[in-house]
């Protein structure tokens, strides 16, 4: 097979293609969106269906059905996606899937693109479902391609994660030119099969652990998992922080032994086990948690072995944001005595090496908005709190006096008023947040006639992650024509019956006028702002 230099994404969009997917789904968020951006140009709409969910479990449940219905699917979502879907993940990993069905999960230490730092592989843990991690592109195609015929084999759900610079990582990476497309599973309607209810649940679950334990034997023999070296300190590593590792390391590994870990969950107990027979110090690196390092310590409780655990909690290891070269060169100093690098990282070649990301919100007018909405509240004898939804607030969350998920700013909005807030609260957000999982929150207001003022901020396109379209943008995923929903229709239908919408052309004048308008207002109110952001050049 020829090779080609691929990045992360691209390693991971090639796997999902030789893999025979035939349906993806995703809500946008970088990094695991990327690789539905890839899919786009490599695949045409007759070998793969894609599509822009309303939100992440919307994605889910369009990859179940595909399953269910006899073919391979794949689901991208980034950390804070992986949460919203959560409810009917409690349930697929009870029911197992058809055809093979893969989350590919995207983390973000360091919180490049996200609101919070969050490490997201203790959901696998709660959710009870394997997951698998890369630490090369070559190794990311190949673990894709086997996540799904693990996922057939012991008809489960596989979580495969990747993080933001392993997305930007390259390497070479063979490539099948054009892959046989897989014919669908006859769809199995054997009854229940598919229907958790009470009486069957707790035996589903039951089968569930078993399903884990067969897992762990898979994953115990696993080319996923290396090992090399020997001597009384141990490095365990898993994902690109191996590679980094690696890196570091350079040629001179003496007295050292090195377990690769691409098996996360169930941990492979005995590879871990075996590994820590004879050592007397381990240093696990890891990025965010210590999620390794807790199991770890557990397995090597159960062997017995003295083995002397360090990282995060013994302060080797930085335990917030991305784990960089120049931090595993000090725990190294420290942790090998007489170990010399071969070379000395600096913070400042971090930096400079830190994931790249197109600022797509450079010259956002929304600020403005925002002050003129400010200034006309004062003008009215008003200090409106505002409570604004992750997007398009980046830059102008100096203005915000809360901001948290994607969709809460109506519902903490209705919470401050039925708290006995006095002020004006205003909830914004953007048009994808409405169709995200505002519009709930929409209908809760209108039903117990909370009168807060909601701001939409539309700009016909999910802009931070990469201007992807939303079901209000009038465009599919692959740019074709599309219906295109109505804020202000379906507001009205919801029953908010102040509505109001400005235009991109309208003046200073005009905003404060409907902004004084919807601030008087003594119930619900719905002003939408309709300003379409320019794309940076480059983007």
């Amino acid at each position: 097979m020829p090779e080609k230099t691929l990045n992360g994404n691209q390693a991971l969009a090639q796997g999902a293609l030789e893999a025979g997917v035939k349906v993806v789904a995703s809500y946008p968020g970088s990094p695991a969106s990327g690789v539905v951006e890839e899919l786009i140009s490599l695949a045409t709409p007759t070998q793969v269906y894609l599509e822009w969910s309303a939100n992440e479990k919307v994605s889910l449940e369009v990859g179940i059905g595909a399953s269910l219905a006899g073919s391979r699917a794949l689901v991208c979502v980034k950390s804070v996606g992986m949460n919203a879907l959560i409810d009917p993940l409690m349930v697929v990993n009870l029911t197992g899937v058809h055809a093979g069905l893969v989350i590919l999960l995207g983390d973000d230490p360091g919180a490049y693109g996200s609101q919070n730092d969050q490490d997201t592989r203790p959901i696998a843990t709660f959710a009870e479902l394997p997951l698998l991690e890369p630490s090369t592109p070559e190794e990311g195609k190949a673990m894709l391609m086997e996540a799904f015929e693990l996922s057939e084999r012991y008809q489960t759900l596989v979580i495969v994660r990747e993080t933001r610079s392993f997305s930007q990582s390259t390497g070479a990476v063979e490539v099948v030119p054009a892959p046989r497309s897989r014919p669908a599973l006859p769809m199995n309607r054997e009854r229940y099969r598919w229907v958790p209810y009470p009486r069957n649940a707790v035996e589903k679950h039951r089968e569930l652990h078993q399903k884990l334990e067969r897992l762990r034997e898979w994953m115990n023999t696993s080319r996923f998992n290396a090992r090399e070296g020997d001597g009384p300190k141990g490095i365990l590593s898993a994902g690109f922080a191996y590679r980094k590792l690696l890196d570091v390391l350079g040629v001179e590994r003496s007295g050292l032994r090195l377990l690769k870990l691409g098996t996360i969950y169930p941990a492979p107990d005995r590879v871990i086990g075996d590994f820590l027979e004879g050592c007397e110090e381990a240093l696990v690196l890891e990025e965010n948690e210590p999620y390794l390092e807790t199991q770890v310590k557990a397995i090597a409780h159960e062997r017995g072995c003295k083995t002397r655990i360090l990282g995060k909690h013994s302060g080797h290891v930085s335990w917030e944001g991305e784990l960089f070269r120049w931090q595993i060169q000090k725990a190294l100093e420290f942790f090998a005595e007489g170990w010399v690098p071969a070379r000395r990282y600096t913070q400042a070649e971090e930096a400079a090496e830190r994931p790249h990301r197109l600022d797509y919100c450079v010259g956002c007018r929304y600020p403005e908005t925002l002050e003129v909405l400010k200034d006309a509240g004062r003008e009215l004898g008003q200090d409106p709190v505002l409570v604004g939804d992750p997007g398009c607030l980046a830059k102008a969350s100096h203005i915000l006096d809360a901001k948290y998920a994607m969709g809460s700013a109506v519902g903490v909005a209705q919470g401050m008023i039925r708290a006995g807030l006095r002020e004006r609260a205003v909830a914004i957000f953007g048009d994808s947040s409405f169709f995200h999982f505002a519009l709930p929150s929409l209908i809760s207001a209108v039903y117990n006639q909370t009168p807060i003022l909601m701001l939409v901020l539309d700009n016909s396109a999910t802009v931070t992650s990469g201007f992807q379209p939303n079901p209000g943008s009038g465009k599919s995923i692959r740019g074709e024509r599309a219906p295109k929903l109505s804020v202000e229709g379906i507001s009205k239908a919801c029953g908010v019956d102040f509505v109001r919408t400005i235009g991109p052309d309208a003046g200073e004048e005009e905003l404060r006028k409907v902004f004084r308008e919807g601030l008087k207002l003594d119930g619900l109110g719905l002003i939408v702002i309709r300003k379409p952001c320019e794309r940076p050049v480059g983007s």
